[in-house]
């Protein structure tokens, strides 16, 4: 793309944008509200040592999807390097909750570098549906937790209209 052709994609930004479009871009304190509004934090910490960080990285430990089908609800939770061992599972009404604690793999070496979290974790799990604990199942796999259970439509009574 040559210059004059970016300078009229520019402007026709700007233009679109109210023109204050390019200056709040480059604008670290605008841009830092988008960092702040990421439901992620940044996961670097090389001391090892507890601060704010750690509380927002919980709130994203382990990482999950609910995969939702017609005849079976799945939810998948990532747990690397966990030992199923270390991990609880319940179920409160439609609220799946998880817990345990991730070990560092070499507790007597302090890390220089680290992205990974450990220590204990705790993470509850709106479920798309009401669900018995009966009806759950529960395999880990390759340092992932399934948990399904299958979905049961039943229809609504009928009220009468007076």
């Amino acid at each position: 793309m040559d210059m004059d052709k970016l300078k009229q994609w520019m402007e026709i930004a700007k233009n679109m944008h109210g023109g204050d479009f390019w200056e709040n871009i480059f604008d670290q304190e605008f841009a830092q509200q988008f960092v702040n509004d990421q439901p992620f934090t940044s996961p670097f910490r090389g001391n090892g040592d507890k601060s704010n960080d750690d509380e927002k990285i919980l709130r994203t430990f382990p990482l999950i999807d609910v995969i939702e089908g017609e005849k079976e609800v799945t939810v998948l939770i990532e747990l690397p390097g966990v030992k199923k061992e270390d991990i609880q599972l319940g179920l409160n009404g439609n609220v799946l909750s998880i817990k345990g604690s991730s070990l560092p793999l070499h507790p007597s070496i302090k890390p220089s570098y680290s992205e990974r979290y450990y220590g204990e974790f705790q993470r509850a799990i709106t479920l798309p549906d009401s669900v018995s604990s009966n009806d759950l199942r529960a395999k880990f796999w390759n340092g992932i937790l399934f948990v399904s259970y299958p979905r049961t439509f039943k229809v609504g009574e009928i009220i009468p209209i007076d």
